[in-house]
This record gives structure tokens, sequence and C-alpha cells, in this order.
């Protein structure tokens, strides 16, 4: 296992057609100014990494996020060059091997797992330390972590990859209303709202504190009730799964969807089917 993994993603520019672009450009110009500049520095940043580890002698194999489907846990170590979403995509392949998160363009992505850069000498002088010790085997600038992650179930069946971040159970349509029974330890809840967030650690500086819950860095899981309507019980509007313990879900809508880390990774939740969520027995190895 001598060979690591990059997983890069296309710009928002690469991404679009030329006639989605102009259109931009068109209507905004300042977005479509950020979008170049966005472009301008993720190329550029992927040029330096290829030419940083050819220089250190590091043989890579490149994957583009969207396209990947194969386990990574095959090479050394795998660096994500992008932003969170990057480093979230990347972790869904990832069980057992080392993830090391680079931000493309800092002033254009959020990069709360990116605790590299490339945009300039000081940041590519950090990265080049820390691949060099990753390599020897001689004690790292930045120590490697260990991040919780989701394990989810629907009728059973396991979601396809670890959730690194959080997931939402609601109705498809996020403008009608999310039925559904919680069950939680001795408790059990039929509610109607906007849905359900479930987060790690990692993850609760994002959507959970949006939704009103507090970051929080225990090892454990915590949910919170979006805009709760009812419910006929005692109002439960937030919780904590802890190692052991499973937070159920039994669907009571046609039409329930379960986002996985994000909007790109759903799973259609049919009347009367039943979740689980629990902490992932195997933890992300990471460097952020």
């Amino acid at each position: 296992m001598n060979s690591v993994a990059v997983v890069f993603k296309f710009s928002a520019l690469e991404s679009y057609s030329p006639r989605q672009i102009r259109r931009h450009r068109e209507l905004n110009p300042e977005l479509g100014a950020r979008m170049q500049t966005a472009h301008d520095d993720h190329s550029r940043s992927l040029e330096k990494l290829k030419s940083l580890l050819t220089d250190i002698g590091i043989r890579a194999d490149y994957h583009e996020r969207d396209g990947l489907r194969q386990s990574l846990d095959g090479y050394r170590f795998v660096i994500s060059l992008g932003g969170d979403g990057t480093f979230i995509n990347a972790s869904h392949f990832a069980e057992k091997t080392l993830l090391l998160g680079v931000n493309s363009s800092p002033e254009n992505s959020v990069g709360h797992y990116c605790r590299f850069e490339l945009k300039t000498k000081k940041g590519e002088a950090a990265l080049r330390r820390q691949l060099e010790a990753m390599m020897n085997g001689t004690k790292h600038p930045v120590p490697e972590q260990k991040l919780q992650r989701l394990q989810v179930s629907v009728q059973d069946r396991p979601a396809p990859f670890p959730v690194l971040n959080d997931v939402l159970f609601a109705e498809e349509n996020p403008a009608a209303t999310s039925r559904y029974t919680l069950r939680y330890r001795s408790q059990v809840h039929h509610q109607k709202s906007s849905g359900v967030w479930v987060s790690t650690p990692s993850g609760s500086s994002a959507a959970y504190s949006s939704a009103g819950g507090r970051a929080f860095r225990q090892r454990e899981l915590r949910f919170i009730v979006r805009e709760l309507y009812s419910d006929d019980a005692r109002r439960l509007t937030r919780g904590t799964v802890r190692q052991g313990e499973k937070l159920h879900i039994i669907c009571s809508m046609m039409h329930g969807m379960l986002y996985l880390d994000g909007s790109h990774h759903r799973v259609n939740v049919a009347l009367g089917e039943h979740l689980s969520i629990s902490l992932h027995p195997r933890e992300l190895r990471a460097i952020y």
C-alpha cells in the first residue's frame, strides 16, 4: 500500500454548461466573478498538489468525487481536495484508511474538515511536512483523530455508507408536513413537524446548530425535531443517543425521505417502514 488516493471535485464552472455559465454572468456578474475565482483557485491547488506529491515521491490515483464508487481502504491514506463536501463524500468510501482534507479555495469554500491549503507558501510547506511524516512513519505535525459516524438502517437494510455529519428524516416535499412515530428510549411520540435532524459531534456545527441545537463534542449522537407542530405525548423536541442505544422512527407518510450527509444521497422511506439510527461501530480516522 504505497500509493495514496486523491479525491477531488469539479469546480462549479466545470460542472455547469457554457449556457448556464453565460446566464449566471449575465444575471449576476458578481456571482460569475466569484465562480471564476473559485475555479482558478481550485485548478491551481490541484496542480500544486500533483507537483507536491511527485516531488515527495508519492504515487497517487485521482478520483473525481461524484464518480467515486469503490472502497478507498486499499490505499495507504486518502487526500480530499475541495471543501467539506469533498471530504464528506470521500469519507463514505473510507472504512479503515486515514483521510486528510485540503481546502482548494479557502475564500470560497467551507473547510471545517480541511486543515490544509495550498494557496500560500506557508500552507504548502505545512502540507509537505505532514505528508512526509505520514510517509516516513514519524510523528505527524497534526495528529490523527477519530470522528464518530452514524449507522442508519431502513427495515433492517443498512444505508450504503457510514454517515459523517448528519441525517434528516422528512417528507419528500419540504413544504409538506412530516408525520412519523418517534420511539426514544421508553417513550413513544406520534409527531407532526418539519422533520428530524440527527447529528454527530463533528457535524453538530452545521444543520443541527442552524435548527436550534448547540455544537457538542461528547461521543454520542443528538437529534432535534424541526418546527414541532404536534405531539400526542409530552413534547419531545431533542434528545441524545449514546453508545448501545438506537433512535427508532416509523414513517407515517406516503413519501418519506431520509437524507444522508446532505441532499445528494437519499433513501426513500415508505408508509409504515421503520428506521433505526445509532453510532457506527467504526470511527473515521481523520486529520483535520
